[in-house]
């Protein structure tokens, strides 16, 4: 059985009645709790231009069944308002459609639940329409976009056919009005570590060296199928979905158009932008993983052609704690069964590079920061080691020279 006639059995029930337009090629998902800023953010991609193809703008206003008054209300005045929105400015080449999703059941409710209700109908609609290949992005309620997000999405992937899904470059307001000045500076430290981040899996030589953006996403319809949808975390959604996207390949690096996240602090989840806004803009300080234990992996990366020959993962030279999450995650037996299956170097090397992908290299960087030698350090003097020897005295500029470097290249992969 195909992956997505088998996605099709596990699919969340249909929460729209409205069929699309047949020559809708790209969905927007846009889940919405508490949101005051959605009215910008439809107004954003309004702006943008449609080259012969339709746009869908589905949006969800949800809460959950142990919502208190005030946000049920909240929440219900802005799904009022949406629709009277979506009535008076959908366009023919864009239509908007919300969608109330009250009341969701406390074990699932959340951003990552929102998702997928709404990603899983966007996969329907384009099967209604009989098009595997239909673009799905994931978006936010409180970000932007440039004008050529739509137009730049629909023609990537449809010059890069191979192409499953992407990250799309981002970058956060740096400056502005609308949030006191140290949101800014916190939100600047906070996109640092992101692409210092992103930086130090490049170094290390993984595949899996891309942002997992809950905003700044894309992926065809079929290959979210085969992933089995939106993983429904409560936090953190966007992360392991992408991951999971990773793994089968074809994932892009998409920077010919940018998102513009909001810098607005935000505890309604237990990580991301606006929870670490608003714990940096409280110390002052942003820290993040330390150099050192990127380097230890880029070298753990290096001995996989002795793993082919024989050698076992748990008998190379590493600080002990690192070895002792080997032995935790079985990594003798893993890696003797992959060379039983592989007979050439570079297909082992492949596998391994897959087995050992962006969950293994998380959890290795939250262990090392335990360890002497590897403990967290401060972001600012962290970007040096990639080059950037304006952040000890300018962030900001530190963090200008970053966003240049990544978008150099339309787009790319690893």
């Amino acid at each position: 059985m195909r992956a997505i006639d088998k996605y099709l059995q596990k699919l969340t029930p249909s929460i729209i009645q409205k069929k699309p337009h047949p020559s809708t090629e790209l969905i927007v998902t846009i889940p919405a709790f508490n949101e005051s800023e959605t009215i910008k953010s439809l107004e954003s991609l309004l702006a943008c231009s449609t080259d012969n193809f339709n746009v869908e703008i589905l949006v969800g206003v949800n809460y959950s069944e142990l919502a208190s008054e005030n946000e049920k209300f909240f929440n219900q005045t802005s799904f009022s308002i949406l629709e009277h929105f979506a009535s008076a400015h959908s366009q023919l080449s864009i239509d908007i459609i919300p969608v109330f999703l009250p009341d969701q059941p406390i074990k699932k409710a959340g951003v990552g639940w929102a998702r997928k209700l709404l990603m899983d109908e966007a996969f329907r609609r384009f099967l209604s329409l009989g098009k595997e290949d239909g673009i799905i992005t994931g978006f936010d309620a409180d970000t932007l976009c440039d004008v050529n997000y739509l137009n730049a999405i629909y023609s990537f992937f449809n010059l890069e056919t191979q192409a499953k899904a992407c990250s799309i470059r981002f970058e956060h307001e740096m400056e502005g009005e609308k949030y006191p000045l140290e949101y800014y500076k916190a939100v600047v430290l906070y996109e640092l570590h992101l692409r210092y981040y992103i930086e130090g899996l490049k170094y290390t030589g993984t595949p899996f060296a891309f942002q997992t953006v809950g905003s700044s996403f894309a992926v065809k319809a079929k290959y979210y199928a085969q992933v089995n949808g939106m993983t429904p975390h409560k936090a953190g959604e966007d992360f392991y979905f992408l991951q999971k996207m990773m793994d089968l390949g074809g994932f892009y690096q998409l920077n010919t158009t940018c998102l513009h996240p909001s810098s607005r602090i935000s505890n309604r989840v237990g990580f991301g932008t606006g929870p670490s806004v608003s714990q940096i803009s409280e110390e002052g300080v942003k820290w993040t993983f330390n150099w050192k234990t990127f380097v230890m992996i880029q070298q753990f990366f290096g001995t996989v052609p002795d793993f082919y020959k024989g050698i076992s993962p748990s008998g190379v030279q590493f600080p002990i704690e690192f070895v002792n999450y080997l032995l935790s995650i079985n990594a003798d037996n893993v890696v003797a069964k992959m060379r039983i299956q592989h007979k050439s170097e570079q297909a082992f090397k492949k596998a391994f590079m897959q087995w050992f992908n962006g969950f293994q290299i998380l959890k290795v960087l939250n262990l090392m920061k335990q360890t002497q030698g590897y403990e967290d350090v401060n972001v600012v003097e962290s970007v040096q080691k990639i080059g950037i020897e304006e952040a000890f005295n300018n962030p900001v500029e530190a963090l200008k020279k970053l966003r240049e470097k990544d978008s150099r290249v339309p787009y790319y992969t690893v």
